[in-house]
């Protein structure tokens, strides 16, 4: 009878250490890939866009309109002349006090040499001093008169509104026209107020508007967020400001923007 050579089992640490290298790797893979991601959830809120600035313009003497240089739609710019009003007295007014000044200084000048001659008496040239500073004065009243018949844009914007037109009369403070400024937009949300905590000015956004659903998606700044909450609907509002210097929104328009809930999600991701 052949006896079969018993087996030897060798016990080497370092032989098992290296055997046991690839199962722990596998183990820190699976672990990394199958552990949970959380992230923070967003909220769509629907909004409504605004201009940045809304101005009316106005004249604060009452007077006729000349000349309105602009038409609804029209791009302006700021310090552009809009509006001109009758100014043909006040024009002529300042003519002549310019006239008057060009004496004065002649006067001035003539009783100041004398003077130094002892000639005449320092009174006379004191008092014709005085005289070319008060015509001075008056011509600057003059051109501030003048001013105020010319009306300026006060920012670049387009003209939306035009309420009068070129020869009708105006009073004090009636409205002439109407100007945006649409380079930038405002978005106007009513927030829950259990979303205070996940909001902070500066943080950017993405929004959309869903009349205008081939548009990409937009990033807008939080810039205002109200100090206040309205304590019987319990919302405070905040606003976006957006950069529209292509003018490719518009105003009024409704706008959806992504708030973080301040909940967290968990998404479990696969190796």
């Amino acid at each position: 009878m052949q006896f079969q050579k018993p087996a030897i089992i060798v016990s080497d640490s370092k032989f098992w250490r290296l055997q046991s290298w690839p199962c722990l790797v596998l183990i820190l893979v699976g672990s990394f890939f199958c552990r949970e991601a959380r992230s923070q959830e967003v909220v769509p809120k629907e909004g409504v866009a605004k201009p940045y600035r809304t101005v009316t313009i106005s004249a604060s003497i009452r007077e006729l309109i000349q000349q309105i240089h602009v038409e609804e739609g029209d791009i302006v710019r700021e310090g552009q002349l809009l509006v001109s009003l009758q100014s043909e007295k006040q024009a002529l007014a300042a003519e002549r006090i310019v006239q008057m000044i060009s004496k004065a200084e002649f006067d001035y000048n003539a009783a100041k040499r004398l003077f130094e001659q002892k000639v005449a008496s320092k009174d006379d040239a004191f008092q014709a001093e005085v005289e070319l500073k008060r015509l001075n004065a008056e011509l600057g009243i003059a051109h501030a008169e003048l001013n105020e018949r010319k009306i300026e844009a006060p920012l670049s914007g387009v003209v939306v509104r035009k309420f009068k037109e070129s020869g009708e009369s105006i009073a004090e403070n009636d409205p002439i026209l109407q100007i945006l400024q649409t380079d930038q937009l405002l978005l106007l949300f009513h927030l829950d107020a259990t979303m205070l905590p996940s909001i902070k000015l500066g943080q950017s956004l993405t929004v959309r508007f869903p009349e205008m659903p081939e548009m990409e998606e937009l990033s807008a700044t939080l810039n205002f967020i109200d100090p206040e909450v309205d304590s019987r609907s319990g919302l405070f509002r905040v606003r976006l400001l957006l950069d529209n210097k292509e003018g490719l929104v518009r105003p009024g328009l409704r706008v959806e923007a992504d708030f973080p809930s301040g909940e967290r999600k968990a998404t479990q991701s696969n190796p």
